[in-house]
């Protein structure tokens, strides 16, 4: 009996995903999200607590329950009704038009019953404006990407334009983990030593402009 009374607290709400990401202009709100489900026949107290936080410079940011709250708020108690489903439990990310990375970890538990039912949430997103230029082929090119995505060992960055001069690597808590400068379009980057997940790739140009953010998965054989 006790067994399952322990086994319904753990599953009193269902979060679709631990790890929310999207891109975004520097002039537009960016708002990854989440869904909430309520499993049990009751309505639940769900408590959110912004754990950390990391926001480039000049950015700002709310959580958005079933309401939206400023940065001044760290933690708000929100109802589901038995059954409810809360479509986008999310942080709008809003870059106020400048290029960067934004990353809260959110901590989602039922009031009275925190430890068994606690679960983390990561929510990221990235910024970026592209690199004016006067030259109307290079307008045309393809953006800078890098490759494979998925990565293994290395990484290669295919710029037709030749404009990355540097490719910065952030986990998505906002860590720069490596910093790699760009001699040729056809080098190869050692990405081996980093652990398996998903990170953003910095392009920088020469100025220390953001020409591209782009997110890929690393996986280790």
């Amino acid at each position: 009996m006790l067994l399952s009374c322990c086994l319904r607290a753990q599953n009193s709400f269902h979060v679709s995903a631990t790890f929310a990401t999207k891109q975004g202009r520097i002039d537009k709100e960016i708002a990854p999200s989440i869904l909430l489900r309520n499993l049990s026949n009751k309505t639940i107290q769900i408590q959110w607590e912004l754990s950390k936080s990391n926001l480039s410079e000049g950015w700002s940011a709310v959580v958005c329950d079933h309401q939206c709250y400023t940065h001044l708020i760290s933690e708000k108690t929100f109802e589901l009704k038995a059954g409810e489903v809360l479509q986008d439990f999310k942080v709008a990310f809003r870059p106020n038009g400048k290029e960067g990375m934004g990353n809260y970890e959110i901590v989602l538990f039922e009031i009275n019953n925190r430890k068994a039912t606690e679960q983390k949430v990561t929510f990221n997103a990235a910024a970026n404006s592209s690199v004016a230029t006067s030259n109307t082929q290079i307008n045309q090119l393809n953006p800078p990407k890098v490759f494979p995505n998925p990565a293994t060992e290395y990484i290669y960055l295919n710029d037709d334009a030749e404009q990355v001069s540097h490719i910065e690597v952030y986990n998505v808590v906002g860590r720069k983990m490596q910093s790699l400068k760009v001699n040729n379009s056809n080098e190869r980057y050692n990405i081996s030593l980093l652990p398996r997940g998903i990170y953003m790739i910095r392009m920088l140009d020469k100025q220390g402009h953001i020409v591209r953010t782009q997110r890929i998965s690393k996986y280790n054989p």
